[in-house]
């Protein structure tokens, strides 16, 4: 069992008899603990004066009300479209053999190694307060009381909430139901994108680099050719046997060098405190090849060089992977494409052949079926990393590709972007207070929008679940359906079945990825 797995099991002994307890004890009512299904809630009144205060500009929280509505759309748009896709894409996923732990689904500090244990202690703290302070005063807003504040409890903290009389809400007409309901959501959206603009622009924006064109180390995989020559993530590579070294993605540039992809080089790097050189067979490198694949087809193994490819009687170098993914961008399936490949022999030199293959096809494109780097590389420039972490939209090309970024860029966390990762930040020459003030601000964008998009799922108990149960009551009532008690229950079990079936397909999903 992983230590997660320990630290759950301890605290769930833990919570088991402390559950008990409230659930039998008098005194537990008194401290305001009540037993809610199987989690504890926390009764306060925190925050209830403050709520009075602000609640107080009524014309504003009603344009509130309605941009609100709007923006949960949006983010009610987003989370199906991400759970529809991550459906679609289950086989790849299960066939990939991949799966993470149970400590990367849980988004809290000190359990889920990708988030920063204070960074995203406070921004998980300002996301849940705005949360459901916004549905306080919205409550307030609109002539409701609010019977208790307060934190949900399970094995670990769940949450808080703002608890309005229920009989006021019963009372309420539809449109203050979804001003209330929209306003937790909207608010998480707003206070992701202050700390975006922040970063972004007010930080990032002023950023630059002496090294910005320069080819650099981003990732670094283990027993590769520049694992076993010292080279190190985060080192900027300036020459090549006394060459100056040019990133390209590009396969089709028609730069070359003295020097031919497969060839043993000596790579002049330049790391944060020293300039050293250092020997290795430089090429693209296959770390793994993708069962019965083309590639697997034509006899293509690990630990191999693809140094060139050739089609149509023309012959291309592959200096950087990402010059031959360029290249398997411009193929089709079916195509046959003759690779030069390189290995090492038992004896420690290396042999070249040539082996023909005929391309699968994923996503429209040709499929090799490699998985590769460069000599064990994964290579960038400053500029790139500066605008991967700045820019949501970054490489974007068209609608779809605007969506499809903008989703990626909220995973960029995996890849260590948080916003710049720790390893490459002496490039930029800023200092570290620089960098801590803007990783503070991304992990409160980065929780705020994740914290939005989930609520906003159309699922009862989430947010969205009530939104969207009170858009559905509101076609019925346009279609005709005059009876408001028949309407309201009608709504209900559509709502309960669509939230049947997004939950269901979000547990699977869930389930894929830990299994």
């Amino acid at each position: 069992m992983s230590a997660t797995g320990w630290i759950l099991l301890i605290l769930t002994l833990i919570y088991i008899p402390l559950w008990v307890w409230v659930w039998k004890s008098p005194r537990a009512q008194k401290l305001g603990l009540q037993k809610y299904g199987p989690i504890i809630k926390i009764n306060t009144q925190l925050g209830k004066k403050s709520m009075d205060k602000v609640c107080r500009f009524h014309r504003f929280w009603r344009a509130m009300g309605v941009f609100s509505q709007a923006a949960s759309f949006i983010m009610m748009v987003l989370i199906v479209y991400m759970v529809v896709v991550a459906v679609i894409n289950l086989p790849n996923r299960l066939s990939s053999g991949t799966s993470i732990g149970i400590e990367y689904v849980l988004a809290i500090p000190g359990i889920n190694p990708l988030l920063p244990f204070w960074y995203a202690l406070i921004g998980l703290i300002i996301a849940l307060v705005c949360h459901e302070f916004a549905h306080g005063v919205q409550t307030r807003s609109n002539g409701m009381r609010v019977k208790n504040t307060g934190l949900l409890y399970g094995v670990v903290p769940l949450g808080a909430f703002v608890e309005p009389e229920q009989e006021d809400v019963e009372k309420a007409s539809r449109r203050v139901k979804l001003d209330l309901y929209s306003a937790g959501i909207t608010t998480n959206f707003i206070i992701a994108g202050v700390a975006f603009l922040i970063m972004s622009f007010g930080m990032l924006g002023s950023v630059s680099s002496d090294y910005s064109d320069n080819c650099a180390v981003y990732m670094e995989a283990e027993d590769s050719p520049a694992y076993n020559a010292d080279i190190s993530a985060g080192d900027i590579i300036s020459e090549i046997n006394g060459e100056t070294f040019y990133f390209s993605d590009d396969f089709d540039d028609g730069r070359t060098y003295s020097w031919s992809p497969g060839d043993l080089v000596t790579v002049t790097c330049i790391s944060e405190n020293s300039t050293y050189s250092a020997q290795l067979v430089w090429g693209v490198y296959i770390s793994k090849i993708a069962e019965d694949s083309s590639a697997d087809k034509a006899g293509l193994g690990e630990g191999m060089f693809i140094l060139s490819a050739e089609r149509d009687g023309v012959t291309y170098k592959f200096y950087t992977q990402n010059q031959f993914s360029d290249f398997m961008s411009s193929t089709s399936g079916g195509d046959t494409v003759t690779f030069t490949v390189m290995q090492r022999t038992s004896g420690g030199t290396y042999t070249t052949k040539t082996v023909d293959a005929v391309l699968d096809e994923n996503n429209g494109i040709g499929y090799l079926g490699v998985y590769a780097n460069t000599s064990g590389m994964v290579l960038t420039t400053p500029e790139i990393i500066l605008e991967t972490a700045s820019n949501p939209f970054y490489g974007a090309d068209g609608m779809l590709d605007y969506v499809q970024s903008s989703l990626s860029y909220l995973v960029l966390p995996i890849n260590g972007f948080d916003p710049i990762p720790s390893s490459v930040q002496w490039w930029y020459g800023e200092s570290d207070a620089f960098w801590m003030a803007a990783e503070l601000l991304y992990w409160i964008f980065w929780i705020n929008i994740l914290l939005g998009i989930c609520n906003a799922l159309p699922a009862v108990p989430f947010d969205g679940g009530f939104i969207f149960m009170g858009w559905v009551d509101w076609v019925l009532e346009k279609t005709g359906k005059k009876d408001r008690a028949a309407r309201e229950k009608q709504a209900e079990e559509i709502t309960g079945n669509i939230s049947i079936l997004m939950i269901f397909l979000y547990a699977i999903v869930i389930v894929a990825v830990l299994v």
